[in-house]
């Protein structure tokens, strides 16, 4: 048994279940879904945690600039004091008050007001003079300090009337930031207070502006220094916020505490979208005008209901689905070609069984083979015999006729001479015929080689050759460029359609037109006469051997020109065809194989070629 008997003897082999790699597969695709799930799920947490981190500095930014702008309009308050030429009076700040506009310009703010400093010298003339304008002022209440701080002016005066005349000195936490503020000539706000115009007693605190001059006011103001007094602020915590910060539809809640004093918080049951579990907590102590404020920012319910986790758990989905298709893509195509696997086997085995009959079958072929290849040497040589042998006798038969009609020209009646005349037309028609049967017996036995040449040419010698002495033409789209064909056979397909219309075209008058054109490696071309045509119903008859339309002693061929074009066409796969032309005669049109080999030509003169010859 030969090696590719024991191969093809041999059982395929599959496993049973799914192989290793199956499992690797199937294995490294669920850790990419897992591993997609914690990257998007980490991406969100990040996204959101960016998000919280961007809302809650944006508070305590906006805190910032809302204190900002208030001191702002308490230095604004200290310019204000130092234009007026004389000390200014309660008039006079309410018309500054009113060209503030506090209540749209700065949201939050209990009023805008003055705090003399009053050294103790000075308070029988301070009192007398702010009972010029208010007789039943009193500064209150009554403390152990050795000097004075009372709020003199504050507007609008009808919701702070309490406060005026408070002497700040009075608690500790309004006097230590009053002081701070004249000693460092820094703003400055109070550690939680109680505003005393507050009956709510909510946390609230105040904000210092120091002012100074150099003007000696008999009235106030520091022997020692240009200090003067403050210009403040008195705050409500919530209405701070209120005023800075609407508490709805927010992202963000959270509470401000000054050391451990809460001064305001949004984080209890009756806040606005509390969320009792917030996705994120955080906690930043900002230093504000000397005291610590810590917030304590946390997410609000329209923060959590505004974040989406569907993309996670969608790719988690996804993954999960596209892994189960895996498995069982897997386990299907397993079932598959286990089942492929014993139908290759059974296969296998028959094929085993046909190669035994086919050996034996190919010894008997081989030895036909054989027997085939010296039939076809012993017909080759058969053909060529039969041919030269054959073409002897007829050509002695063809003198002696020649010979007997010489000698007796003057001697044998008329019906002599055409018998004569007749019997050398058929010689030579059966000398044609075994030239043409030798020729048509040979096609497909050997293409030949392949050579370069141009058609224009080849059909000027075929003309030349042939001794034709009609007209014929080369039509503009002769293509004469070089091309590589098989030239033995398409030559001899040439010269037996330019013969057949020399025979049926008009000999007085007519002309035989030949046009070609190359595209695309193959060449079409045209062969027309002026002869009288082929009826259609007769125009695949003609392809027959030794079929002609006329009675074959009025016929100058041997009746293969058409069957040898049809054979060696069929052979090189050409298309071809006949039709009668409208102005009479025929056309036979052929496909050729060719490979270009240049340019188009021009003739000598420039010109498309377009010649005539006789």
């Amino acid at each position: 048994m030969t090696a590719s008997d024991q191969s093809a003897s041999q059982e395929l082999r599959f496993p049973k279940g799914l192989h290793w790699y199956h499992w690797a597969v199937i294995f490294l695709s669920l850790m990419l879904t897992l591993g997609a799930f914690y990257i998007s799920e980490k991406q969100i947490q990040l996204k959101m945690a960016s998000q919280f981190e961007f809302q809650s500095q944006q508070i305590i930014e906006l805190v910032k600039e809302r204190m900002v702008r208030y001191e702002e309009a308490l230095r604004a308050g200290t310019a204000a004091l130092k234009m007026l030429p004389t000390a200014a009076r309660r008039q006079d700040w309410r018309e500054f008050e009113l060209s503030l506009d506090l209540d749209e310009r700065f949201p939050g703010i209990n009023g805008i007001g003055v705090i003399h400093y009053v050294p103790p010298n000075k308070l029988p003339t301070y009192l007398a003079w702010q009972r010029e304008t208010m007789p039943a002022y009193q500064i209150h209440p009554k403390h152990d300090q050795a000097e004075y701080w009372p709020i003199t002016y504050i507007e609008p005066q009808n919701t702070n009337l309490k406060a005026v005349g408070l002497d700040i000195a009075h608690e500790n936490n309004r006097y230590t930031a009053a002081m701070k503020a004249r000693d460092t000539g820094e703003a400055s706000i109070t550690a939680p207070i109680t505003l005393v115009q507050d009956d709510k007693k909510t946390p609230g605190f105040l904000f210092y502006v120091p002012w100074y001059d150099t003007a000696n006011y008999a009235e106030f103001g520091s022997v020692e220094s240009d200090f003067m007094g403050l210009v403040y602020a008195p705050f409500i915590i919530n209405k701070l916020m209120d005023g800075t910060l609407e508490n709805a539809n927010r992202l963000i809640n959270f509470s401000i505490h000054d050391e451990e004093t809460l001064l305001y918080t949004e984080l209890n049951s009756d806040s606005s979208d509390l969320d009792p579990d917030p996705l994120f907590m955080r906690t930043e102590t900002l230093e504000l005008y000397g005291r610590p404020w810590r917030f304590d920012l946390q997410t609000t319910a329209v923060f959590r209901n505004q974040q989406s986790h569907i993309q996670p758990y969608t790719i988690l989905i996804c993954g999960l689905i596209i892994d189960s298709l895996l498995l069982s893509i897997f386990i299907i195509s397993t079932r598959s070609n286990r089942r492929a696997v014993e139908y290759a086997n059974h296969v296998t085995e028959r094929l085993k069984q046909r190669n035994d009959e086919l050996e034996t079958v190919s010894a008997s072929l081989k030895e036909k083979n054989k027997g085939l290849e010296e039939a076809n040497a012993e017909l080759d040589q058969f053909a060529f015999v039969a041919s030269h042998d054959l073409k002897a006798p007829l050509r002695g038969i063809q003198q002696l006729a020649t010979w007997i009609e010489e000698d007796s020209e003057e001697l044998l009646p008329d019906d002599t001479k055409g018998h004569l005349t007749l019997m050398k037309s058929r010689i030579a028609r059966l000398e044609r015929l075994l030239d043409d049967l030798l020729a048509y017996s040979r096609v497909g036995r050997k293409d030949g080689d392949r050579t370069i040449i141009r058609p224009k040419d080849l059909t000027l010698d075929i003309f030349n050759m042939l001794n034709h002495d009609g007209k014929f033409e080369l039509s503009e789209n002769m293509d004469n460029r070089e091309i590589e064909i098989f030239s033995t056979p398409f030559e001899l397909v040439m010269r037996n359609l330019i013969s057949n219309s020399m025979k049926h075209h008009d000999k007085a008058k007519g002309q035989i037109k030949i046009s070609m054109t190359v595209d695309s490696g193959r060449a079409s071309i045209e062969v027309s006469d002026d002869g009288p045509g082929i009826p259609e119903e007769h125009q695949q008859k003609v392809f027959e051997l030794f079929h002609t339309l006329k009675p074959r002693d009025k016929v100058e061929g041997s009746g293969l020109g058409l069957s040898l074009i049809k054979k060696i066409l069929d052979r090189y796969g050409c298309e071809y065809s006949l039709k009668n032309n409208n102005d009479g005669g025929l056309s036979f049109f052929f496909t050729w194989p060719v490979e270009l080999i240049n340019k188009e030509e021009q003739n000598e003169n420039g010109q498309p070629i377009n010649q005539s010859h006789r």
